[in-house]
């Protein structure tokens, strides 16, 4: 059976971020390693990266940044291990403050909140959030600088999780002063793809990709000449619903981070937005991905749940260009289990896929060019479609969005843009200069060999369709 059309984005954490288990990842199948700076140093940052390239060169690299979110502060009980948690129960006393004198020092009585304007912004009865909704809280009252509140429902919470205040208008910036400098720091280390947290308008987007683009000039030394990082914006709140499409205009790709979105709107909708932004992402050729609890469960047993499988495979029938793993690699038991497990569900699901056809609206010339190759490369039963890119990847993009079941390789004169392709679905992309003895048909017995588990067919004539050179092309 042949890898998954459909790319596995990985969080890597402490559970996974030795040199070893970051090759069983890539041998699993992952193709974007993701590294969240909410909980990630710059040390482990450099350390995870270094080991990614001790295993391979292959596999894209995603900064997630904080964003301009709001935090707990850290506790007590994980000064000694980053992974305690301790427990909130149903009536006690809470008191979250902005004294900066108790981060790192939180207990069950009172925790450090990263947000100055707290206690100008919460009112008695408003309703805080923690842990994407894990945990609810009631204010009773402000005094100073500190939220009072009372603990609706007993769970166990870590540190610096997520805090949520909905339908409280934050006012919050487009990047933290801390996004900028982790920002630039993974630029400086050649970074293929930023996720940008909490983007509420393109405007944000856009003042990103200013900032993106001057650390290149500064600092990217590993960046050719017009190459610079996607920068993906994270759909997680009511506004950046509100102005959905300004965003997929101005970012280079989506992503449905369904723990914040379903905190801000009701839980019962998530599903709903979810389809709605894939269908827009696939409109206007976004690769977007799917993220959030996808094998939860995984953290901490071998096999997921029945209803975790049902969401991948939704995922996948909605033509997602990506699935992603957040805890499960990252801080969980069984991180190259659940990288293998979602490998299988995508792949399963893709199988049935090969039954169904689709007709998708041409929209200009390249999409008109894309949807020929696809048509032909069902028509012949071509085992891949082959594309010289000349335009940043746009070409095979276009081609992703008509979800062919067979993978499309892309052969890029950028290795950055090669990299960055692997966040669209089924697209395998190669470095290369092409010259004029370039052979569609060698290539693609070369790539499918490389990317095929099973040797029984290797010997078969290989049929590719092609796009070169702006033209459809059959060749044997």
């Amino acid at each position: 059976m042949r890898r998954a059309l459909t790319k596995l984005v990985t969080t890597i954490g402490p559970s996974s971020e030795e040199a070893e288990s970051l090759r069983k990842c890539v041998a699993a199948g992952m193709n974007v390693m993701r590294l969240n700076f909410s909980h990630a140093t710059r040390e482990e940052f450099f350390r995870r990266i270094r080991n990614l390239s001790a295993a391979t060169t292959e596999v894209a690299t995603l900064l997630d940044t904080r964003g301009p979110e709001i935090r707990l502060g850290g506790l007590r009980a994980c000064k000694n291990d980053r992974k305690a948690k301790i427990e909130l129960r149903e009536g006690d006393e809470l008191v979250l403050t902005t004294d900066s004198a108790v981060d790192g020092d939180g207990d069950e009585t009172k925790m450090f909140v990263d947000y100055p304007r707290l206690a100008d912004k919460v009112v008695p009865s408003t309703l805080v959030l923690l842990d994407d909704g894990a945990i609810s809280l009631r204010v009773r009252d402000v005094l100073g600088d500190a939220a009072v509140c009372v603990v609706e429902n007993t769970g166990r919470i870590g540190e610096r999780k997520g805090v949520n205040l909905p339908g409280v208008p934050l006012e919050l910036p487009p990047m933290s002063r801390e996004d900028e400098v982790d920002i630039r720091f993974g630029i400086e280390h050649g970074i293929d793809i930023i996720a940008a947290s909490f983007v509420h308008d393109g405007a944000g987007v856009d003042m990103i990709r200013a900032h993106v683009d001057a650390c290149v000039r500064e600092v990217g030394k590993d960046y050719e000449s017009g190459d610079s990082p996607m920068v993906v914006a994270k759909i997680e709140s009511v506004e950046a619903l509100r102005n959905l499409d300004e965003i997929i205009d101005s970012a280079d790709g989506i992503m449905v981070a369904r723990g914040d979105l379903g905190v801000e709107v009701p839980l019962v909708d998530v599903c709903q937005w979810q389809k709605d932004i894939v269908a827009k992402c696939r409109d206007k050729g976004k690769p977007v991905v799917v993220a959030t609890e996808m094998l939860d469960s995984m953290s901490a047993n071998p096999r997921p749940t029945r209803a975790e499988v049902a969401d991948v495979t939704n995922a996948v029938l909605e033509y997602a260009d990506a699935v992603m793993l957040s805890g499960e690699s990252a801080n969980g038991d069984y991180p190259v289990a659940a990288v293998q497990t979602q490998r299988d569900i995508c792949r399963s699901t893709e199988s049935w896929l090969e039954r169904k056809n689709r007709d998708d609206p041409i929209l200009d010339a390249r999409e008109a060019l894309a949807l020929a190759a696809v048509t032909a490369q069902r028509a012949c039963g071509a085992a891949a479609i082959v594309v010289k890119e000349t335009e940043r990847g746009a070409t095979a993009r276009s081609v992703a969005r008509f979800a062919p079941n067979v993978p499309v390789l892309a052969v890029c004169d950028s290795p950055r843009v090669a990299r960055q392709l692997a966040l669209s679905r089924g697209v395998v992309a190669t470095h290369q200069v092409v010259g004029d003895d370039f052979s569609p048909v060698a290539l693609a017995r070369n790539i499918l060999n490389d990317h095929d588990d099973d040797d029984d067919d290797n010997a078969q004539p290989v049929v590719v369709v092609t796009i070169v050179d702006g033209a459809v092309g059959i060749v044997q």
